[in-house]
């Protein structure tokens, strides 16, 4: 069975906005994932309700009625149709109450309390029911999952409880090799997916998680990745197989310091994606430790930038214009080797 606690899973997402800084204000798309991502669409009506829509790309209309549809006028089925009729009704709970919680956040636990009532009426009649304790209740709630065939990730992903729900899985063994050695990596490829979580469903698919670190092996998206891709061998495998391998050395690393090995490891490597690399990182930067991956991108573009100019980054312009793919994979070996040392010290 597969933990029940999201908090100690490590994330991977995807999404063609700057996720990690908040997008770019001025963009009515970007602006309405920002509010998605944090678990608030209360202003989501008053921001389409004051753009004229007619002036934007047609995406963003299609944007506006998927909003509308699904949040406003709540005609949208819940219904993910598996083909199992109470693990439908399960999967609407959760959805049914992702609108309520998205629409107007409570702050507080009555909006679990509704998706706990919804729960518990739906599974009275299984045999480990009734629920004294909440733990007994979702605990249920995956026993009636996988016993229909499914798999499942559930628990609390703050500020709202989450689910993942997905039928197939496919596992694949790789040996990863990282700047200081080779990693055993065990992937289980997910398909027929059936909830890709609360932060899916708020940006209606703009924003999807690919996957995640659990104990030793990774979950991954399957329709997510070209597997014979630089992007899947470095920024997914390597990324996070140096995870993997630093969570086995240094158990006690903060999220920030994890990701900035990883992304120092993709950049000890990528070739054809580098540049993609260094504008996202550099795009999605942020002096902010409260933002793990904001966090780590704001340290990796600061520390590289001037290791190889010895001079700050700058504020303005274009810092990556003239860089060579030799020159960032010898310093970003540099530094994560600098880091390495630092850590044993301590």
């Amino acid at each position: 069975m597969y933990i029940l606690n999201l908090i100690n899973i490590i994330w991977l997402l995807t999404t063609p906005f700057s996720y990690a800084t908040l997008l770019d204000p001025e963009d009515v798309t970007s602006s309405y994932v920002s509010m998605a991502l944090q678990g608030d669409l209360s202003a989501a009506g008053k921001l389409f309700s004051e753009t004229n829509l007619e002036s934007q790309p047609p995406s963003v209309a299609e944007l506006a009625s998927g909003y509308e549809s699904r949040f406003v006028h709540r005609n949208e089925s819940l219904s993910p149709e598996t083909g199992d009729e109470l693990v439908d009704a399960i999967v609407s709970a959760y959805r049914d109450y992702w609108v309520s919680e998205l629409v107007q956040p409570t702050g507080n636990k009555s909006g679990d309390l509704k998706l706990e009532k919804s729960l518990g009426e739906l599974l009275g009649g299984q045999p480990t029911g009734p629920y004294a304790r909440q733990e007994d209740l979702f605990a249920t709630v995956g026993a009636v999952l996988e016993n229909r065939g499914f798999h499942y990730l559930e628990g609390p992903a703050s500020p709202l409880r989450d689910l993942f729900l997905w039928k197939q899985e496919e596992n694949r063994n790789y040996n990863v090799r990282l700047t200081d050695g080779t990693q055993a990596v065990r992937v289980t490829f997910m398909s027929e997916i059936y909830s890709l979580g609360w932060k899916e469903f708020a940006t209606l698919g703009l924003v999807s998680t690919t996957g995640w670190v659990e104990d030793d092996r990774l979950y991954c998206v399957s329709w997510a990745y070209d597997r014979n891709s630089e992007n899947f061998e470095i920024s997914y495998l390597k990324h996070e197989a140096r995870h993997l391998a630093d969570l086995e050395r240094f158990p006690a690393l903060s999220s920030a310091d994890l990701e900035y090995r990883a992304k120092l490891t993709e950049l000890s490597f990528a070739f054809n994606s580098l540049r993609r690399l260094l504008d996202d990182f550099t795009r999605k930067s942020a002096p902010n430790p409260a933002s793990p991956h904001a966090y780590a991108n704001y340290r990796v573009i600061r520390d590289l930038y001037r290791s190889i100019y010895s001079r700050p980054l700058p504020n303005t312009g274009d810092p990556w214009v003239n860089v060579n793919a030799e020159s960032v994979a010898r310093t970003a070996r540099k530094l994560l080797e600098r880091n390495t040392a630092q850590l044993e010290q301590d």
